[in-house]
């Protein structure tokens, strides 16, 4: 399996924590069932390795489908104290200033790789630059709010819109994203920054709920399976409420609780 994408240090430790004393494994690493690449559970998978679990339960997609769609979050930064944000953000990169309607349209044509929106004005990296500039000012823009004590909140790209009528707050979004961009990554260990894709997967499959002592001895096989062939299986609407995350995506609860 391989990550595209960083993982948040806080939360991987607390999902390890949850593993370890719940005992279970409650939702499969979701992979590219041709390149191996995981879409999905990239937290999990990491808590599994601090935890020293080899094993674990995937499902396997075939990336190029309908059913398996690539959105992206958006960061959004508030204020509590310190420098302002956006020249801040300027001085990190994204120095050439323009209409919200000129940085939307340079990130959906890809010939802009990343945009800030923050106080009716747009700002985009200068020069015809590419994702590992974009992923260097991202993460360089997280270090500042780090640093100054800013509310970093991620929100889904259809929720852009609203999040910049916000005049607290300071909006980045990364260009649109394509499957070849997710997979190069994994291939690459080139990764991501955190919580940079979104992938919408219609059904979702969760709730495998398998034991962690289990795991070890199950193969690769019998662990897809797990997933497959579920006679208790049920499906849930798109919008459901699992586990405290609304999905947009229909569930399908692979041994329900």
């Amino acid at each position: 399996m391989l990550p595209h994408e960083e993982t948040m240090p806080a939360h991987v430790a607390s999902l390890a924590e949850e593993i370890r004393r719940d005992g279970i494994q409650r939702d499969p690493i979701i992979v590219d069932s041709e390149s191996g690449a995981v879409l999905d559970g990239m937290h999990r998978l990491a808590a599994f390795s601090k935890l020293g679990v080899e094993n674990a339960v995937c499902s396997p997609v075939d990336y190029s489908s309908r059913r398996v769609e690539l959105r992206r979050w958006a960061r959004t930064y508030s204020r509590t104290g310190g420098a302002d944000i956006g020249r801040t953000l300027s001085a990190a990169g994204l120095s050439e200033p323009c209409t919200f309607a000129e940085a939307f349209g340079g990130l959906e044509d890809r010939s802009s790789c990343l945009a800030l929106f923050y106080r009716e004005k747009g700002y985009r990296l200068a020069g015809r630059q590419g994702l590992k500039e974009a992923f260097a000012v991202m993460r360089a823009a997280d270090s500042a709010a780090a640093g100054m004590g800013w509310k970093r909140e991620f929100v889904s790209e259809d929720e852009v819109d609203s999040a910049i009528q916000d005049s607290a707050k300071a909006v980045l979004l990364v260009q649109r994203l394509t499957k070849g961009d997710v997979v190069d990554a994994a291939r690459r260990s080139e990764l991501f920054p955190c919580k940079t894709s979104m992938h919408v997967i219609d059904p979702r499959p969760v709730a495998v709920n398998v034991r962690i002592e289990e795991l070890a001895s199950l193969t690769g096989r019998e662990l897809r399976l797990r997933v497959e062939r579920s006679a208790s299986a049920r499906v849930l609407p798109e919008g459901s409420l699992y586990h405290g995350r609304r999905y947009k995506e229909r569930l399908l609860v692979v041994n329900p609780e």
